[in-house]
């Protein structure tokens, strides 16, 4: 018994002593990576040889079994694997200009990686170490203090020296782990992501979180930094690459040969030839196409994506997915570009100078195709020269104008306030041969610049309105057309067929705004039975779908006219906010036509305006406060108002004899036509001499009075 436990006593201490280290290999894209299983705490050292790379670790008697090192290895990175004596340093040979770096896994694993490049040098022997500072002596105060300058700057260097260590040591780790690449890249544009790179999954941001030492001062700063936005990054001109997506042979030759290599062996898809093709479509022009050709990658990339984007623009002008060029309009690349036009309106911070240089870079063809809608959408955001020189960049590539361009310049025209320039170019849309859904929608513009300018539709173009709206029914332009049809017929006068299209016509926000036009210029010439028969019977919904504008303009004819409770529900909308004084003047006229004068005192009650001060002053006369009235003009500075509300109040103390109004000479002349003649009772023909004057003079007065009063 006891000899047993002895003889495994022995066993265990030479199995201890005798560490067998088994090696494993792998062969990945670019590296071929060893990894030795040791003990937890084995320390461990990887060292550079001339060809090869040494690994020593801290165990006695450790042997390396690399019995199946080769067997997964295909490429001759690694030449040979040996070691000399049990204990001894693992010896391994390169058969390629490679260098290894090595790591700890798990805290049991070693894990060797050999990949091609170049070895640091080692650290020269001639760098002197570094001089320690001598204890100080003691000195006195003074001294110390003359010396403070001399000592601010050595501390300050031997601090960046540190630095510059601790940054040198964590760029070494970073490599030996390829985290980082310390072979520089020349000057110049480079990819952020190289070309035949692993692809980036697109949910990568929320397994990643970056952080910096600037983030730990947040807390310091104090809140009185502004936050700054999170946008993507730019994309290069370079990384885009759309310069290089179409080679300098034919198309159908492209075509044809990247379609023959699309499929390989066991009919698998080569991803990059379908990527390359899709690139192609979308390059000349083929949207459709090209989104067909990404469907064969399966999983997108954000290479993928780009053309994705860009082919749906080409193809529809609508881009349903995500858009990766969303915020890039600021970026000085041909991003920029596409997000412009993805978008469909100038950002804030576009860059408008590199986005016209990437427009003339494009390929004729595309010229032709986005120039007309990059030139409206400057135009929209009043960039009226830069839509120019786009129009012209069109011209130069264009045998004839296309009506895209012909609309594309009406509207910088209409911009520009020449309408008559405007005109010209619509109808020659119009009347074009070539024109498909070109005319209708000129037609349609026309039809809008006229209304704007309360011109006037000939009969021709109200019969084209009309054909359009049969030839394009249950299509997209259908809407379009018959609100075109619509506002024409209420330009010709047709009021009553106008409404009536438009009472059939289906609830939506196009509906609204054609209401809200054909009200305006029902208002503005109807005549007014038309326009009374057609506003009375607007139905609840009508109303309401008015917008304050319209609902202003017919109240006040409405209660011009004398009807006075249609007058108030229009200017009583709770939706409304805008214009609340005039909303308020046409409701105190509304309650004045009811006989409401203290409703029309409390509308005006915070208005200082000439036409509240006129409507004030009816609402007192309404209620026979003549007093009130006289000197609420005489506030106002109407003094010849003032004066005959004094008048009729019988207070002609009160009228201003200064002024010298007409009410002045009118209360003169009643006051002296308010003295009795004077008599001469005893002498009879001298009193019928007095009664014939004193009527002749009454006569007079009173002539002088009605000549006053009617002035």
């Amino acid at each position: 018994m006891i000899r047993s436990i002895f003889i495994a006593f022995v066993l265990s201490a030479a199995a201890a002593q005798a560490q067998d280290i088994q090696v494993r290999s792998g062969e990945h894209d670019g590296y071929t990576r060893l990894v030795a299983q040791v003990p937890p705490g084995t320390s461990w050292v990887l060292s550079q040889t001339k060809s090869g790379a040494r690994l020593s670790v801290e165990l006695d008697k450790a042997t390396f079994n690399t019995g199946s090192v080769f067997r997964r290895l295909t490429k001759n990175r690694l030449a040979a694997i040996s070691q000399s004596k049990p204990g001894g340093a693992l010896e391994m040979q390169f058969g390629c200009d490679c260098v290894a770096s090595a790591f700890l896994f798990k805290n049991t694993m070693i894990v060797v990686d050999i990949a091609p490049g170049t070895a640091l040098p080692p650290i020269s022997a001639e760098i002197p170490p570094p001089v320690l500072p001598k204890a100080p002596k003691e000195k006195d105060p003074l001294a110390e203090a003359q010396d403070l300058k001399a000592l601010e700057l050595p501390l300050l260097g031997l601090n960046a020296q540190r630095f510059e260590n601790q940054l040198s040591t964590l760029l070494l780790r970073g490599a030996d782990r390829d985290l980082v690449d310390l072979n520089l890249a020349p000057i110049g544009p480079r990819l952020s992501v190289p070309e035949d790179g692993p692809p980036i999954p697109p949910d990568l941001n929320t397994n990643i979180h970056v952080t910096s030492v600037l983030d730990g001062l947040n807390g310091l700063l104090g809140p009185s930094l502004p936050q700054l936005e999170k946008r993507p990054p730019c994309i290069s001109s370079a990384e885009l690459g759309f310069d290089r997506w179409s080679g300098a042979g034919p198309f159908p030759e492209q075509v044809a040969s990247l379609r023959g290599a699309l499929f390989q062996e066991f009919d698998r898809i080569d991803k990059e030839k379908a990527l390359k093709l899709a690139r192609l479509y979308a390059y000349s022009g083929f949207g459709a196409e090209a989104l067909q050709a990404l469907d064969l990658l399966g999983q997108q990339s954000p290479q993928a994506d780009r053309v994705a984007a860009i082919a749906r623009y080409l193809d529809d002008g609508q881009l349903t997915a995500p858009n990766p060029f969303t915020s890039l309009q600021r970026c000085e690349s041909d991003a920029a570009l596409w997000a412009l036009l993805i978008d469909g309106r100038v950002q804030n911070d576009a860059r408008l100078q590199s986005i016209e240089q990437s427009f003339v870079r494009l390929p004729d063809h595309l010229r032709r195709h986005v120039g007309p809608t990059l030139a409206e959408i400057l135009t929209d955001a009043d960039k009226l020269e830069a839509a120019r020189r786009v129009l012209r960049a069109v011209d130069r590539v264009e045998s004839e104008v296309s009506t895209d361009t012909s609309q594309a310049k009406a509207k910088v025209a209409a911009a520009e306030g020449d309408g008559p320039r405007a005109e010209a170019l619509l109808n020659k849309v119009i009347t074009s041969s070539d024109a498909d859904l070109e005319a209708p929608l000129a037609l349609a513009r026309l039809v809008d610049k006229r209304w704007a300018e309360r011109g006037s539709i000939s009969p021709q173009e109200l019969d084209l309105a009309a054909a359009y709206v049969v030839e394009l029914r249950r299509s997209e332009l259908e809407p379009l057309m018959t609100r075109t049809q619509i506002v024409a017929l209420s330009l010709s006068h047709e009021f009553d067929e106008a409404v009536d299209l438009l009472d059939h016509h289906p609830s939506e926000a196009e509906s609204i705004e054609t209401l809200n036009r054909v009200a305006q210029i029902l208002t503005e010439r109807a005549d007014d039975a038309t326009f009374l028969r057609r506003a009375l019977t607007l139905s609840t919904g009508q109303r309401l779908g008015l917008t304050t504008e319209t609902a202003v303009k017919l109240a006040e004819r409405l209660v011009t006219l004398g009807f006075a409770e249609a007058a108030l529900d229009l200017a009583s909308r709770p939706q409304d906010k805008a214009r609340r004084a005039e909303r308020a003047r046409l409701r105190a006229r509304a309650a004045l036509l009811k006989n409401r004068p203290h409703q029309a005192m409390l509308e005006l009650a915070d208005d200082p305006s000439d036409t509240a001060q006129l409507l004030r002053g009816n609402a007192m006369q309404a209620i026979g406060d003549y007093v009130a009235a006289g000197e609420h003009w005489r506030a106002a500075g109407e003094h010849e108002l003032a004066d005959r509300f004094f008048w009729l109040a019988d207070r002609t103390e009160a009228i201003d004899d200064v002024r010298g109004t007409k009410f002045v000479a009118v209360n003169q002349t009643t006051m002296r036509l308010s003295k009795p003649p004077s008599r001469v009772p005893d002498k009879p023909l001298a009193d019928a001499h007095n009664l014939l004057a004193d009527s002749t003079e009454t006569r007079r007065r009173i002539s002088e009075l009605l000549m006053t009063v009617s002035r």
